[in-house]
């Protein structure tokens, strides 16, 4: 059996040694000089405040004494003056008449169409087109939550998948039938009795839906608008009402801030609205008016004269406040740094050094910053999506090597 020298065993120990000062020098570097990194990507914020207030209209709801009532509009349709919003029947017999009139003069339509088939043979074809693009339309205003005009949609589409049904029918049996319907209409017509209209004083817009704040929240209840005075709105009652008529075009939204989020509101540029429901757009609103300070909150009033049709049934609404958006490179914010002449930037793993990449902040976030490459970098100074930030690191400087 052999034994080992003194002299391997110095050779043993020296080289255990340096392997464990070389991953005692690691350790130490790893907890002095801890590196870590992330990529660069584009990214888009807002600057939002949330609020919980009430729309606000010029409306004049109205009633009728029968029970068996018959709209004359859809929800958000213009209305003129003197023109009839509703007909009130005696009975709900009468009302089945008039459903009825309905029905056929739909089949009338879808007659006459069938018999211009004959006479324009690239008529079918138009009509397919409108069948794929009312089909489209339902898809969008389903998904995007516009029951309201879903529900149109339907009505078109109903109306020309059935105009359809009659191309393959001959010219001879249209027109008799043609015939037959009219006689139909004009019989059902003359049976109906003891109905009243009610009819519109003013053009407006119309709705068939009464809340009975109609009389109470007008654009006279915004005067010395105050955080009390919203508080206290309490329920409505809608007393037999059956619709209503919205006059002009301008509606409101009332809410309260506190005294803080009121100066970021004032500082904005342009400001946009976002209801949780109903509205299905960002809509531009101006500050109409801002409340002295009661208990730390303001009341503030801002409006808009546009997308009336859409907002003839909201009322009690949360929203969001878009007051600026935001968009450039997202970095961690701890990764901005200075260099040696006070120029902002970042430095970027390269290989194995870092390589200063000078930037302009576009906007600081909640442990983010989102920056763009300064206008005097060119080359591979230019900082873009996909490079590889230092986030953490003892000294840096341009060129120094880090792994």
């Amino acid at each position: 059996m052999k034994h080992s020298t003194p002299i391997f065993k110095i050779l043993a120990s020296c080289v255990l040694l340096g392997v464990l000062l070389l991953f005692g020098i690691q350790l130490w570097q790893y907890f002095s000089d801890p590196l870590s990194t992330t990529l660069v990507y584009k990214a888009e914020t807002e600057v939002t405040l949330a609020a919980d207030g009430w729309v606000i209209r010029e409306e004049e709801s109205f009633r009728a004494d029968s029970d068996t009532l018959l709209h004359a509009f859809r929800e958000g349709e213009k209305v003129g003056v003197g023109q009839t919003l509703a007909t009130a029947y005696s009975s709900s017999g009468a009302l089945n008449t008039v459903k009825k009139i309905e029905e056929k003069t739909l089949q009338l339509q879808q007659l006459e169409f069938a018999l211009t088939s004959y006479l324009d043979p690239d008529a079918a074809l138009k009509l397919d087109g409108e069948i794929t693009e009312s089909l489209l339309a339902l898809r969008g205003n389903l998904s995007s939550g516009d029951y309201s005009e879903a529900a149109e949609d339907i009505s078109q589409l109903k109306g020309s998948i059935l105009k359809r049904s009659y191309s393959r029918s001959s010219a001879t049996e249209i027109q008799s039938e043609i015939r037959t319907v009219q006689q139909e209409i004009s019989s059902l017509r003359n049976s109906l009795s003891g109905t009243t209209s009610v009819r519109a004083r003013r053009a407006g817009v119309f709705s068939a839906v009464s809340d009975g704040y109609e009389a109470a929240l007008t654009p006279d209840f915004l005067q010395d608008l105050t955080p009390a005075k919203l508080a206290g709105i309490g329920s409505a009652e809608q007393a037999g009402n059956v619709g209503k008529l919205i006059y002009g075009d301008t509606w409101y939204y009332a809410f309260t801030l506190t005294e803080g989020e009121v100066e970021q509101l004032r500082k904005a540029g342009t400001v946009y609205l976002r209801f949780a429901k109903g509205l299905q757009q960002d809509v531009a609103v101006k500050i109409v008016s801002v409340s002295a300070v009661q208990d730390g909150r303001q009341a503030v009033v801002v409006s808009c004269d546009k997308y009336m049709a859409q907002v003839t049934q909201l009322r009690h609404q949360t929203a969001t406040l878009v007051l600026g958006k935001h968009s450039g490179l997202r970095i961690p914010a701890n990764a901005l740094r200075l260099n040696a002449d006070g120029q902002s930037g970042v430095y970027c793993l390269v290989g194995f050094a870092a390589e200063f990449k000078p930037v302009d902040v576009v906007y600081y976030g909640d442990g983010y910053t989102l920056v763009r490459a300064a206008q005097k970098a060119t080359g591979s100074d230019i900082l873009r999506s996909g490079d590889e930030v230092i986030v953490t690191a003892g000294e840096l400087h341009d060129g120094k090597v880090v792994q």
